[in-house]
């Protein structure tokens, strides 16, 4: 009776182990293969435009054939071509199951970037278009002014081109002093994510001299996390540090508030 009271038992947790295994493999979005489905996002921008306008930016969020309802995080990012270290970013709505939009009005001319930072899932995506505002060659940030009056002159050959490193920082929406907070940083190469490479995040607080760095680690392919302790209120600079071995050295920088 005993053997049979533990085969029993056996059983029954072997069952419930199995139903753990399946339910953990539906949740995390994957096949009945077993392999992860890929979050995608179908960006959706217009060619060109007129300053002052309002545009609509739409993105699709796809797993297979699920539309997703849940992301995370749908942000866009604007910036005037040659200039994203002045880039802003744009929080969108879910209008629909699955699709995400946001408003912008281009302040002027010239030729931007519009990028989406889609985080859903556990899996993040960055997928970029361009539209013309107005008119282009006028203004390009070729002609703005300030720039070099050399480049003005050489012409076309030293214009500055962007870089196909992207870098997106998730910045938390509560940090706090005194607190272990965890910065995760992802980061792409054309389009791809951009594994075994060196991030650092250099932080020091707003009218400080004192800099610190936080090294990261790996958690999956382009996707970095590090982890610091602000040690009292105020706002941060937090400069994201790219490289690697095949000669890739980028850089970008945000700002995190801390109460």
């Amino acid at each position: 009776m005993k053997r049979f009271k533990l085969f029993a038992l056996i059983t029954i947790l072997s069952l419930i182990i199995a139903a753990c295994g399946t339910n953990e493999g539906k949740n995390n979005g994957s096949s009945s293969e077993g392999n992860l489905v890929p979050v995608k996002a179908e960006l959706s921008v217009p060619e060109k435009a007129d300053k002052g306008d309002t545009v609509v930016f739409e993105t699709k969020v796809t797993q297979g054939d699920e539309k997703v309802k849940d992301a995370s995080e749908v942000k866009y990012e604007v910036w005037l071509e040659g200039k994203k270290k002045d880039s802003q970013m744009i929080k969108s709505e879910q209008k629909e199951d699955g699709l995400y939009t946001a408003e912008y009005k281009f302040p002027k001319d010239g030729q931007y970037q519009v990028q989406v930072h889609v985080t859903a899932r556990e899996m993040h995506t960055m997928p970029k278009a361009t539209i013309a505002i107005g008119n282009v060659e006028n203004g390009s940030h070729a002609h703005e002014e300030g720039d070099d009056h050399q480049h003005e002159e050489e012409g076309h050959e030293h214009s500055h081109e962007e870089s196909s490193v992207l870098i997106h920082l998730m910045k938390p929406d509560d940090v706090k002093a005194n607190q272990d907070t965890k910065l995760t940083t992802h980061v792409t190469k054309d389009d791809e994510a951009l594994s075994k490479a060196q991030i650092r995040f250099e932080i020091w607080q707003e009218g400080s001299e004192k800099h610190e760095w936080v090294t990261t680690e790996e958690m999956k392919s382009g996707e970095y996390t590090g982890t610091y302790l602000f040690p009292e209120k105020g706002d941060y600079h937090v400069q994201v540090h790219v490289e690697n071995d095949e000669g890739v050295h980028e850089h970008t920088m945000e700002m995190i508030t801390v109460e």
